[in-house]
């Protein structure tokens, strides 16, 4: 499969596997028979930073784990996009402190990035 990042350069073959939960990663690492690679989530990222031959797709580890509705704490896994979370909470009064310019990446792409964002 031909893959890039949000900039189209490099695009590289690589394989990609869909796990359906962390769960199943672990259980793969541990009978040794894992699916190595990097984690990659919406490839939103400039450049080459999650290519590699071989990646784990986290779009479908996307769970929300928990929310605390007095402090605004939410708990999820990292394949849950920016704009899953603002779909969900914006409508019940809760909104991120930082954004980044787009809500077209991932929680673990946001923080594998280190983005940057806008401050409301």
């Amino acid at each position: 499969m031909l893959i890039g990042g949000w900039g189209r350069y490099p695009m590289i073959e690589a394989a990609l596997s869909y796990p359906l939960s962390a769960d199943e990663i672990k259980l793969n690492l541990l009978r040794g028979d894992a699916f190595c690679g990097i984690p990659r989530g919406l490839g939103r990222s400039y450049g080459d930073s999650s290519l590699a031959p071989q990646m784990i797709s986290v779009n479908r580890i996307n769970r929300f784990q928990s929310f605390d509705q007095n402090t605004g704490y939410l708990t999820c896994d990292s394949g849950v996009s920016i704009a899953d979370i603002l779909n969900i909470f914006a409508p019940k009064g809760w909104f991120l402190k930082v954004t980044p310019g787009t809500k077209h990446v991932s929680v673990g792409g946001a923080i594998a990035s280190d983005v940057h964002g806008k401050n409301h």
